[in-house]
Protein backbone atom coordinates (compact mmCIF):
# COMPACT_ATOMS: atom_id res chain seq x y z
CA UNK A 1 0.00 0.00 0.00
CA UNK A 2 2.95 2.62 0.87
CA UNK A 3 4.05 2.30 -3.14
CA UNK A 4 1.01 3.09 -4.62
CA UNK A 5 0.29 5.65 -2.03
CA UNK A 6 3.73 7.22 -2.53
CA UNK A 7 2.84 7.73 -6.65
CA UNK A 8 -0.68 9.40 -5.55
CA UNK A 9 1.14 12.11 -3.26
CA UNK A 10 3.51 12.61 -5.50
CA UNK A 11 5.95 14.90 -4.28
CA UNK A 12 4.65 16.00 -1.12
CA UNK A 13 6.48 15.34 1.73
CA UNK A 14 3.78 14.46 4.33
CA UNK A 15 5.21 11.48 5.88
CA UNK A 16 9.10 12.33 5.57
CA UNK A 17 8.29 15.55 7.46
CA UNK A 18 6.19 13.58 10.67
CA UNK A 19 8.83 10.65 10.31
CA UNK A 20 11.57 13.68 11.35
CA UNK A 21 9.03 16.06 13.55
CA UNK A 22 8.65 12.74 15.55
CA UNK A 23 11.98 11.26 15.56
CA UNK A 24 11.14 8.10 13.33
CA UNK A 25 14.09 7.01 10.72
CA UNK A 26 11.53 6.26 7.88
CA UNK A 27 8.36 7.47 6.55
CA UNK A 28 7.15 4.27 5.49
CA UNK A 29 7.55 2.20 9.04
CA UNK A 30 5.54 5.66 10.39
CA UNK A 31 2.69 5.35 7.57
CA UNK A 32 2.54 1.60 8.55
CA UNK A 33 2.78 1.77 12.19
CA UNK A 34 0.20 4.45 12.37
CA UNK A 35 -1.79 3.07 9.19
CA UNK A 36 -1.00 -0.85 9.47
CA UNK A 37 -4.63 -1.53 11.56
CA UNK A 38 -6.81 0.25 8.78
CA UNK A 39 -5.12 -2.23 5.91
CA UNK A 40 -5.38 -5.75 4.68
CA UNK A 41 -2.95 -7.36 3.06
CA UNK A 42 -3.70 -7.08 -0.99
CA UNK A 43 -6.84 -5.62 -0.46
CA UNK A 44 -6.31 -2.22 0.56
CA UNK A 45 -8.01 0.01 3.36
CA UNK A 46 -10.95 -1.32 5.51
CA UNK A 47 -11.61 1.24 7.92
CA UNK A 48 -11.52 4.60 6.26
CA UNK A 49 -12.28 6.50 8.98
CA UNK A 50 -9.26 5.52 11.30
CA UNK A 51 -6.97 5.66 8.40
CA UNK A 52 -4.75 8.88 7.92
CA UNK A 53 -3.91 10.45 4.84
CA UNK A 54 -1.97 13.02 6.25
CA UNK A 55 -0.21 13.22 9.67
CA UNK A 56 1.20 16.37 11.03
CA UNK A 57 1.90 19.34 13.31
CA UNK A 58 -0.48 22.22 12.20
CA UNK A 59 -4.19 22.18 13.30
CA UNK A 60 -6.38 19.51 11.83
CA UNK A 61 -9.82 20.76 10.05
CA UNK A 62 -13.29 20.40 11.69
CA UNK A 63 -15.21 19.46 8.84
CA UNK A 64 -18.61 21.29 9.45
CA UNK A 65 -20.54 20.07 6.11
CA UNK A 66 -20.12 18.15 2.94
CA UNK A 67 -22.07 18.42 0.08
CA UNK A 68 -21.95 15.40 -3.42
CA UNK A 69 -23.90 16.33 -6.65
CA UNK A 70 -22.76 13.75 -8.64
CA UNK A 71 -18.51 14.38 -9.12
CA UNK A 72 -18.95 17.89 -7.66
CA UNK A 73 -17.76 17.76 -3.87
CA UNK A 74 -18.11 20.69 -1.78
CA UNK A 75 -16.44 20.71 1.84
CA UNK A 76 -16.84 23.32 4.39
CA UNK A 77 -14.50 23.80 7.58
CA UNK A 78 -14.17 25.86 10.55
CA UNK A 79 -12.27 29.10 9.90
CA UNK A 80 -10.36 29.23 13.48
CA UNK A 81 -7.80 32.15 14.55
CA UNK A 82 -4.91 32.13 12.43
CA UNK A 83 -2.04 30.96 14.51
CA UNK A 84 1.11 29.67 14.34
CA UNK A 85 -0.39 25.99 13.57
CA UNK A 86 -2.81 27.28 11.21
CA UNK A 87 -2.74 30.03 8.71
CA UNK A 88 -4.93 31.43 5.99
CA UNK A 89 -2.66 31.36 3.57
CA UNK A 90 -2.00 27.02 4.01
CA UNK A 91 -2.95 25.27 1.20
CA UNK A 92 -6.06 22.59 1.11
CA UNK A 93 -5.45 19.12 -0.17
CA UNK A 94 -8.41 16.30 -0.45
CA UNK A 95 -7.14 12.83 -0.59
CA UNK A 96 -9.73 10.31 -1.60
CA UNK A 97 -10.97 6.47 -2.13
CA UNK A 98 -13.40 5.44 -4.79
CA UNK A 99 -15.91 3.07 -2.30
CA UNK A 100 -14.75 -0.11 -5.22
CA UNK A 101 -10.93 0.98 -5.24
CA UNK A 102 -9.74 0.16 -1.35
CA UNK A 103 -6.74 -0.18 -2.92
CA UNK A 104 -5.87 2.99 -4.72
CA UNK A 105 -6.13 5.82 -3.11
CA UNK A 106 -6.10 9.64 -5.19
CA UNK A 107 -5.31 13.32 -4.01
CA UNK A 108 -6.46 16.47 -5.41
CA UNK A 109 -3.61 18.72 -4.97
CA UNK A 110 -4.21 21.94 -6.81
CA UNK A 111 -7.47 22.80 -6.12
CA UNK A 112 -5.71 26.45 -5.41
CA UNK A 113 -8.25 26.93 -1.71
CA UNK A 114 -6.59 28.07 1.48
CA UNK A 115 -7.45 26.95 4.80
CA UNK A 116 -8.57 30.87 5.38
CA UNK A 117 -11.42 30.17 2.22
CA UNK A 118 -13.55 28.08 5.09
CA UNK A 119 -14.65 25.80 1.61
CA UNK A 120 -13.40 24.04 -1.34
CA UNK A 121 -14.94 22.65 -4.65
CA UNK A 122 -13.55 20.23 -6.31
CA UNK A 123 -14.29 17.77 -9.32
CA UNK A 124 -13.97 13.84 -8.41
CA UNK A 125 -12.60 12.14 -12.08
CA UNK A 126 -15.70 9.80 -12.70
CA UNK A 127 -12.56 6.87 -13.68
CA UNK A 128 -15.47 4.66 -15.10
CA UNK A 129 -16.96 4.06 -11.62
CA UNK A 130 -20.96 3.76 -11.44
CA UNK A 131 -22.50 6.55 -10.46
CA UNK A 132 -23.19 7.03 -7.15
CA UNK A 133 -20.27 5.09 -6.35
CA UNK A 134 -19.28 6.31 -2.79
CA UNK A 135 -16.17 8.09 -1.81
CA UNK A 136 -14.15 8.15 1.32
CA UNK A 137 -12.39 12.17 1.54
CA UNK A 138 -9.91 13.33 3.41
CA UNK A 139 -9.17 16.99 3.69
CA UNK A 140 -5.76 18.53 5.12
CA UNK A 141 -3.94 21.45 4.69
CA UNK A 142 0.04 22.15 4.10
CA UNK A 143 1.89 25.11 4.70
CA UNK A 144 3.04 27.40 1.87
CA UNK A 145 6.39 25.73 2.08
CA UNK A 146 5.20 22.49 1.80
CA UNK A 147 6.97 21.55 4.93
CA UNK A 148 4.30 21.50 7.43
CA UNK A 149 0.99 19.58 6.82
CA UNK A 150 -1.85 18.84 9.00
CA UNK A 151 -3.69 15.84 10.07
CA UNK A 152 -6.50 14.87 7.83
CA UNK A 153 -10.13 15.12 8.34
CA UNK A 154 -12.36 11.74 7.11
CA UNK A 155 -15.83 12.31 5.60
CA UNK A 156 -18.17 9.99 3.38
Amino acid sequence: MWKVYRLAIGVLPIWRVAARERGVSKSDSLFHSINGGCLQAKQGVWAFKTFRFSVGSLEAPVITNAERHDWTITLQWENGIEGPKAKASDQVFVGYFYDTLHDAPQLISNSMAHRGDGKVTIEIPEACQPEGTRLHLYLFFGNEELNQFSPSEYVE
